[in-house]
């Protein structure tokens, strides 16, 4: 084992037989090579652990860790990092069904390793079924670079879905951030706290593959469930003040992190309209109507951004 590596990748996962192979072999066939793979497996009990043991006996770049009990996604994804993220300068997360093409480490620590203004390298991505046929890209969905604090924070609330969280970061901003949070989409504030301290870089290339399945998080409709899949030690029925949470959450990273007064500002009304926006979209159901078009049309929309922008 490299005692040394430039990049920690931390793989969470439970119950994850299905793909699991097929990510750490993505994993492995990287043409950067100087890279520790961290798997945390939270308690499974299908045949995850099996495959883990076999592939840390045979390549020493492979630490295998078993929870004693499923601890929740969110605990689980902090776990690699807090663990082992920090002894080396690039960390990345890779979910247990997705795939990254040979390439990506190479590219992306290149990115970084020249753009020190960069906290994130990600690149273009596509999406892929159960059996890996691709079925779409994300090329229409917000990228979330810009030129201030502000603007990165604005794209981070009004993005349909994005898959920066799983590209390659700093680590030593992600030590200055919030991890994951135990409640819904808490993906999303943790995004905002990278951007809020620096920019993102990407590689024009389709480098990542993120799977749609019917077993994936985000077919889950159940909101108490997704609560539950987060943290099973969360009470249910807090899934209700999620709203109120993630607002909290996202005001407390504008005020905690040395950004200029005048950005804190902007934020924070940016925030508020976000806030607005969507309590409206809920109240009358057009988010459930129109899905994430009314919101992508919103995000599309530079008008309001750069009246902000001038305060």
């Amino acid at each position: 084992m490299n005692d040394s590596p430039r990049v920690i990748i931390g793989l969470p996962v439970y119950n994850g037989q299905n793909y699991l192979k097929e990510a750490i072999e993505s994993v492995l066939a990287q043409t950067f090579t100087n890279f520790l793979l961290v798997i945390s497996d939270n308690a499974s009990t299908d045949a995850t652990e099996a495959i883990c043991r076999e592939y840390a006996e045979k390549d020493d770049r492979i630490i295998y860790h078993r929870q004693s009990v499923n601890i929740g996604c969110a605990p689980n994804f902090n776990f690699v990092f807090e663990q082992y993220g920090k002894n080396a300068p690039y960390f990345k997360w890779h979910a247990h069904d997705d795939l990254i093409a040979p390439k990506f480490l190479e590219r992306c620590v290149a990115l970084l390793d020249t753009n020190p203004e960069f906290v994130i390298a990600n690149c273009r991505a596509i999406a892929i079924n159960e059996q890996g046929t691709q079925i779409g890209t994300f090329d229409h969905e917000i990228r979330l670079s810009g030129e201030t604090p502000s603007e990165r924070f604005w794209r981070s609330l009004w993005a349909g879905y994005f898959t920066e969280h799983f590209g390659l970061q700093r680590a030593s901003v992600l030590e200055k951030a919030c991890l994951y949070a135990s409640f819904t989409g808490s993906d999303r504030n943790f995004a905002a706290e990278l951007v809020l301290q620096g920019d993102v870089g990407y590689v024009e290339e389709y480098l990542y593959a993120r799977r749609d399945h019917p077993d994936c998080y985000c077919r889950i409709k159940d909101q108490a469930e997704k609560l539950a899949f987060f943290d099973p030690k969360i009470r249910r029925e807090l899934w209700r003040l999620t709203g109120l949470i993630k607002m909290r959450a996202y005001l407390d990273a504008i005020v905690r992190l040395p950004l200029p007064l005048s950005e804190q500002i902007r934020c924070i009304r940016m925030l508020t309209e976000w806030t607005l926006r969507r309590g409206i979209e809920s109240a009358t159901g057009v988010g459930e109507k129109f899905g994430d078009q009314f919101r992508r049309e919103f995000a599309a929309n530079r008008e309001w951004l750069d009246n902000a922008q001038t305060l």
